[in-house]
């Protein structure tokens, strides 16, 4: 794993596991923003009714976080050995086995919220547009958990490295 992120003259070290969980919160904060604010608001969506460049900067501020987030996980460049090809592995197979369990009530909410049903006309009209968009909320963080997890999962478990002079 490495320790430390540099883009020209600025470094971020991530020797302890505070920083690493602070990023790891950092991700998900905003990738739960960005899932989030495509509720609809009264019949139309938070991001649709704001300017554009604000949709533009946070698709690139998700893009340099999920960059950091894997190039701190998994550098290609190192070669693995056996405990850190087991740990990875072992973080794959909790992530994808914990997502398995979340897909179930995703479709399951799909299927009763996203089409025409017998629930949703009953439904009052404030809260009928956020149940219309629920499936695709849902579906959306499952891309984002399984895109992110297994990392998250590294980076959160990691005990603290010692520093590099």
């Amino acid at each position: 794993m490495n320790t430390e992120y540099s883009i020209g003259n600025i470094r971020i070290r991530f020797e302890s596991r505070a920083r690493r969980r602070w990023l790891v919160v950092l991700v998900y904060a905003v990738l739960g923003f960005y899932d989030v604010a495509w509720v609809p608001v009264q019949g139309r969506a938070w991001l649709v009714q704001h300017a554009g460049w604000f949709v533009f900067g946070l698709l690139i501020l998700i893009v340099a976080l999920l960059i950091v987030f894997s190039w701190l996980v998994d550098d290609r460049r190192m070669r693995r050995d056996e405990r850190e090809t087991y740990r990875h592995e072992h973080a794959r197979a909790r992530a994808y086995r914990t997502l398995g369990t979340l897909i179930a009530p995703a479709f399951t909410a799909f299927y009763l919220f996203g089409g025409p049903n017998p629930i949703t006309p009953h439904l009052p009209l404030v809260v009928r547009p956020f149940f219309m968009q629920l499936p695709y909320v849902l579906l959306t963080a499952i891309l984002f958990l399984y895109i992110t997890l297994p990392q998250a999962i590294l980076l959160w478990t990691e005990p603290d490295m010692e520093e590099q002079s």
